[in-house]
């Protein structure tokens, strides 16, 4: 056994540690997720600011501490500047929207009951329709209360682990820009030093992989909001922005999808005789879907140096095996292990 190792050593130990990293992302992204997150993105803020910390440390001597607490800074102000700007945006849109949604509420009901009217025409007259109308608003409320009752309590006590999440993540951002050094020292001390340096090499890469992930996701989003934004104009939506870059946001959550919205509005509209824009509706979430399926796989591949076929099987593959988490477990295997094919290039 040993002389068998000894002589297939090279591929033997690329394959433990191939194993080894689609371990741990797995155990990442179903069972430590809930407790690690803040920390994830933490670290990858502290990537992202890293090279405008050296930057600062050769330019103007600064201690590591102070470039990394002024990056924090500038990182801060940026955010809240774009988020303020988003707000007021918005704002001012989901304004307008509250105030006519009472005259849209009320036309929705009013062809709501004339499409059941003209649906229930035929009926025999011992059919009772007022009751008919009675059960099934009443299961539509059951069913609207029920959610809002069952999802209440989540969403109240969403928010203040938000903020604590933010914290968080602000905060070990901060520690991983100014202890870079030492906490990578010590994750390698105490890692066995066979997988030392393989971790180094891959680590390299994959800090260039996921930023080009990050890449493709923004411009992805981008396209998104803009195709969104664009088709709600030509049909004369008063909400384009808003409902755009709610979309574009929807779009980059897999579970969610900009489907959840586009698809509801077009069967109302379609309820309430107004088939033109369900069929616009319709066509825009078609154009999205296309478009981003067809892009996705070569924007992925650009941004982070594999064929856009081999994106195209990751999603697909990830998808089989874990369902809409492996949207984002597969690119990110396919990351770490062309990172740790590209250290170990590096290493020989």
């Amino acid at each position: 056994m040993y002389e068998f190792y000894m002589r297939n050593k090279k591929i033997i130990d690329r394959m433990a540690f191939f194993a080894l990293i689609t371990f741990l992302v797995y155990a990442l992204f179903t069972f430590l997720w809930v407790y690690l997150s803040p920390f994830f993105f933490g670290l990858i803020i502290a990537l992202i600011m890293e090279p405008l910390i050296r930057f600062m440390l050769k330019r103007f001597k600064f201690k590591r501490w102070m470039a990394a607490l002024l990056c924090l800074l500038i990182f801060m102000t940026a955010a809240a500047s774009l988020g303020a700007w988003l707000v007021n945006t918005l704002a001012r849109q989901i304004g307008s929207f509250v105030e006519t949604a009472p005259a849209q509420i009320e036309e929705i009901v009013y062809r709501s009951e004339a499409w059941f009217a003209r649906i229930t025409a035929g009926l025999p007259d011992s059919v009772n329709i007022p009751d008919m109308q009675d059960t099934l608003l009443s299961m539509v409320m059951g069913l609207f209360g029920g959610l809002v009752q069952d999802q209440a309590p989540r969403w109240a006590a969403a928010v203040p682990e938000f903020f604590i999440n933010v914290i968080l993540t602000l905060v070990s951002a901060f520690f991983f820009m100014a202890d870079r050094e030492r906490i990578f020292s010590a994750v390698a001390r105490n890692c066995p030093k066979g997988l030392t340096v393989h971790f180094r090499q891959t680590g390299k890469s994959f800090s260039k992989a996921i930023k080009g992930y990050l890449r493709a996701q923004y411009i992805l989003m981008a396209m998104v909001g803009i195709i969104s934004i664009i088709g709600l104009l030509i049909i004369r939506s008063p909400f384009a922005l808003l409902i755009g870059l709610l979309l574009a946001v929807l779009d980059f959550l897999p579970i969610v999808g900009a489907g959840s919205v586009l698809i509801p509005w077009a069967l109302i509209s379609f309820i309430t005789s107004n088939p033109s824009q369900g069929v616009s509706l319709l066509i825009i979430y078609g154009v999205i879907t296309v478009t981003r399926q067809v892009l996705q796989p070569k924007i992925l591949g650009d941004q982070i140096g594999v064929h856009p076929l081999v994106s195209l099987m990751s999603i697909f593959i990830g998808f089989r095996l874990f369902g809409l988490l492996g949207l984002i477990i597969g690119p990110t295997l396919v990351m770490l292990l062309f990172a740790a094919k590209q250290g170990e290039e590096e290493i020989a």
